[in-house]
């Protein structure tokens, strides 16, 4: 170009002001594009031609186009992303639990009361058919309860399994499109010498944003502009132009869940269960929550029933119904539960492994891996961690424990060497929760036994509550006699009794007795011929004693070795789900907040200024006629210097 081409010069600025004046108007177009960075025309004057009287000017030339963008700010979006959606998932699943069981009238809490005072009111009329058919009814109504929140909750399972599931396919989507966006800026800087196309830039970085909603990223940009994403404990989800398989199986070990598989790249289709590595996003909310809300109440809801059912009958056993026969089991009993074999197995198990309570006090929450390495057996209590050596006794079946939890096993034959077996006592005990008997008349409201004193004693004694001790001992039902004696003979204080018959023993103001399974407290002075009788409670149908004891069971400590009642067990529950949603309420909120900052710090660097793009629009307005006007004034010189030459 001729040094100082005035021609030239102009042209160079109408150029790169229209470039600019089109870089505007791109940005005003997509001001409302999700994602969008600000670009700006980057000038710089063209390098000037020497002449005798030193350089001259050439005009000017547009650099590149920049796109405005704070890698660290798209950092912190990412990240702050991440967080929000999984605290917001998180509460919106454990909301419903929450709402659930702490609703005054869909809760546990007044189906059970209103069971335990229906048996007061039993117990205030033993005889009432009335009164028993109440009892019946709210006992079903407590069922219906159990099992109403039972479902809800295996529902939320069932949310909870689909959402891991669509999320899952939605990640795999959004990999593919990385992977296509990395071959597509390969590509367009190619063409173009290495200048990175901000458009497709931008696309990325909000793809990458929308999948940082679902799970945590780790991002690697490589030399040549692609991205490398990682997931989980370093997965490579997309490796340049290469997108990884993310897939949603039910997990071996607990096949009532769904977990995360990655598919490793060129193996045949090996997968590996990363679900307890992924971290933040929608996908850890909702994992999070399953494992951690409603597994935990689910196991809650099935120590309470089981607790319940197992003390229940034990008492309503010691009675007597209606028709002057034992006490049955008021509730159906508890259920033997059986273990699921690991996945990771050698080979299929000859063995199974069931379980059995034993004890309601010692009943916990808790699941279990068992182990067998040949000669022991390892219980592992997963919750807490500590595990426990167990020896077998013989050959086969035979029972390990018993557990200090409340439990025993039974393993049916020897298992392979390397077996291990899952154990979750009460995930499940709901779902067998039931009242076992069908008539008010079974309902044993008296008692089973009572004692008489013989109308002709003349001493003080007295003869306690009988309790029964064990319901199986075939004699239980016969009479018993228990006399008193003065061996020094004639009337005055007793020193001796015997019972049934029996040898004769001291007596000296208390004794206890432990005979055909019960059990009775005698104190006070006897007097020689003072006699005692326990029988069969026959036609006692207006005794209250067993209702008593069966209403007194609300308020007596069973779980927890003994401190906790049936309701604080179903407190427990609700104060459990209750902190953890207001906690993940309040992190909600807290990560909302932080999100908007981020967003906002990042809109002042990348964000389109509709005032500023109007600026300078106008300023490049002018300065494209300002060019023009050069190229008009040179036009005109050249014009004048044609007309003199035609002279």
């Amino acid at each position: 170009m001729p040094s100082g081409d005035a021609f030239q010069i102009g042209r160079s600025g109408l150029i790169s002001f229209q470039r600019n004046l089109a870089t505007i108007s791109h940005n005003i177009s997509n001001v409302n594009t999700e994602g969008y960075s600000r670009q700006r025309v980057l000038l710089a004057t063209r390098y000037p031609s020497p002449s005798g009287a030193g350089f001259v000017g050439n005009g000017v030339y547009a650099v590149d186009t920049q796109r405005l963008f704070d890698e660290h700010a798209i950092k912190q979006v990412q990240l702050r992303t991440t967080s929000s959606f999984y605290f917001n998932e998180f509460r919106a699943f454990a909301e419903q639990i929450d709402n659930l069981l702490a609703d005054p009238d869909a809760g546990l809490s007044p189906a059970l009361r209103d069971f335990f005072d229906s048996a007061a009111v039993v117990a205030d009329d033993p005889t009432s058919s009335a009164a028993r058919e109440g009892m019946l009814s709210y006992a079903n109504s407590l069922v219906d309860r159990v099992h109403t929140i039972d479902d809800w909750l295996n529902d939320l399972r069932i949310s909870a399994n689909e959402k891991v599931t669509d999320v899952t396919i939605q990640i795999n989507t959004y990999a593919n499109t990385i992977a296509e966006l990395n071959h597509d800026i390969v590509v367009a800087r190619g063409s173009t010498g290495d200048s990175n196309p901000n458009d497709l830039l931008d696309q990325r970085d909000e793809v990458i944003r929308k999948l940082s909603e679902l799970v945590s990223v780790t991002t690697l940009e490589q030399d040549d502009g692609m991205v490398n994403i990682f997931i989980g404990s370093g997965q490579s989800l997309v490796l340049g132009t290469y997108a990884s398989k993310l897939m949603a199986r039910p997990i071996p070990d607990d096949p009532t869940l769904t977990g995360i598989y990655y598919e490793i790249r060129n193996s045949g289709g090996t997968l590996v269960n990363i679900t307890d590595y992924v971290t933040g996003g929608e996908l850890a909310g909702v994992l999070d929550f399953r494992d951690d809300v409603l597994v935990e109440s689910m196991n809650h809801l099935g120590r309470l029933t089981t607790a319940l059912t197992m003390t229940f009958n034990a008492q309503h056993r010691v009675g007597m119904d209606l028709n002057n026969a034992i006490g049955g089991n008021f509730f159906v009993p508890e259920q033997v539960f059986t273990a699921t074999e690991a996945a990771t197995n050698p080979a299929a198990s000859p063995a199974t492994v069931t379980g059995r309570f034993f004890d309601p006090t010692q009943i916990t929450t808790d699941e279990y891996r068992l182990t067998y390495d040949g000669p022991n057996y390892t219980l592992t209590n997963l919750s807490s961690g500590v595990k426990t050596t167990l020896v077998p006794a013989g050959g086969g079946p035979f029972t390990l424990g018993p557990i200090t939890d409340g439990f025993e096993i039974t393993v049916d034959v020897l298992p392979n060497v390397g077996d291990s077996f899952y154990i979750r006592p009460t995930r499940n005990a709901t779902r067998f929760f039931d009242v076992n008997i069908t008539e008010g008349n079974e309902i044993a409201a008296s008692g089973l036994l009572r004692s008489n004193a013989n109308l002709n004693n003349l001493g003080t004694a007295a003869i306690g509550e009988v309790t029964v001790t064990d319901i199986t001992d075939l004699n239980l039902l016969n009479t018993v006699v228990i006399d008193f004696r003065n061996p020094a003979g004639g009337p005055g204080p007793a020193t001796e009794m015997r019972v049934n018959g029996g040898a004769w023993v001291a007596y000296g103001g208390s004794a206890t007795v432990a005979i055909n399974g019960w059990t009775t407290d005698i104190s006070g002075q006897a007097w020689d011929g003072d006699s005692f009788t326990v029988e069969h409670n026959i036609g006692g149908v207006s005794d209250n004693r067993n209702a008593l004891a069966l209403t007194e069971l609300q308020n007596v400590g069973i779980l927890n070795n003994g401190t906790t009642t049936y309701q604080d067990a179903y407190s427990e529950l609700v104060v459990l789900v209750g902190n953890q949603t207001q906690q993940s309420i309040l992190n909600a909120n807290a990560q909302e907040a932080m999100l908007q900052q981020a967003i906002e710090h990042r809109e002042s660097i990348s964000g389109v200024n509709l005032d500023e793009e109007a600026a300078d629009m106008l300023r490049y307005q002018q300065a494209y006629a300002a060019a023009a006007q050069v190229i008009a004034t040179a036009d005109s010189l050249f014009q004048e210097l044609l007309s003199a030459v035609r002279r």
